[in-house]
C-alpha cells in the first residue's frame, strides 16, 4: 500500500484540517479530489468510543489498522474501509471516513451473521468487505450480504495487499481510470458460494 500511495504523492499532497493525508491530486475529477485518503490514527481512548459505538470490541487485526490509520479510501474511493467519524459538519476543510457502526449497527443488513465485522465497501456495486471471526478470514459479499462469499482473503493483511496490487491496474500514472467499462470491484471467484451454514 505504501508504494501506491508513494507514487501518487507524485502529482499532490494536502492535509485536510483534522489532520487526513490527501494523496494524489485528480483536478480532471474536481478541484478536492484525490487517489488516496489517509486518515489519522486512533489512540486506545477513540477506539474504546468506536466500540462503545459498535457495541462490540473491533478485532485485533482491525484495530491494529485504526491504530495507524482511522480508515482508509482508496483509488478515488473505489475500495472504502471505514472508521470512527465525530464531525457531520459537512465542511469541506474537513475529511472524515465512513462510520463504522453504519454498516454494523443502523444500516446493518439483515443476512449478515451476528458476529461478522463489516469493515469496508467498493463504490462499483455497494459491495461489502467484512471480517469473519470464525473462519478468521476476510470476505467480499453483496451489499445485502444474501451472497457473502463472492471472495476470500486469508486476512486483513492479504486482502489490502491484493486488493491495492489489483486496483492499481485500473489506473494510469495519473490517477485516470483506464477503461471506465471495467468494474473496479473484485471478480467473484470461482469457488464463491452462498453462506457457509
Amino acid at each position: 500500500m505504501s508504494r501506491a500511495i508513494s507514487a501518487a504523492s507524485a502529482f499532490g499532497t494536502e492535509t485536510s484540517e483534522n489532520g487526513a493525508h490527501l494523496y494524489g491530486h485528480l483536478p480532471h475529477v474536481g478541484p478536492l479530489a484525490y487517489l488516496h485518503i489517509v486518515f489519522p490514527p486512533l489512540d486506545s481512548v477513540a477506539i474504546a468510543e468506536l466500540e462503545g459505538a459498535l457495541k462490540r470490541p473491533v478485532p485485533e487485526p482491525y484495530r491494529q489498522l485504526l491504530m495507524i490509520s482511522n480508515g482508509l479510501h482508496l483509488f478515488s474511493g473505489a475500495l472504502s474501509l471505514n472508521g470512527l467519524r465525530r464531525d457531520y459538519s459537512r465542511r469541506l476543510t474537513i475529511v472524515e471516513p465512513f462510520h463504522l457502526a453504519d454498516a454494523n449497527v443502523l444500516e446493518r443488513p439483515r443476512a449478515a451473521d451476528p458476529s461478522w465485522f463489516i469493515f469496508g465497501f467498493y463504490a462499483a456495486d455497494g459491495s461489502r468487505a467484512y471480517m469473519d471471526p470464525v473462519h478468521g478470514r476476510v470476505c467480499r459479499g453483496t451489499r445485502d450480504l444474501v451472497q457473502p462469499r463472492l471472495n476470500e482473503w486469508a486476512n486483513l493483511d492479504v486482502f489490502l495487499e491484493t486488493e491495492v496490487r489489483r486496483l492499481r491496474d485500473h489506473f494510469d500514472e495519473h490517477g485516470k481510470r483506464i477503461d471506465r467499462s471495467r468494474s473496479t470491484s473484485p471478480e467473484p471467484s470461482r469457488e464463491s458460494s452462498g453462506r457457509d451454514d
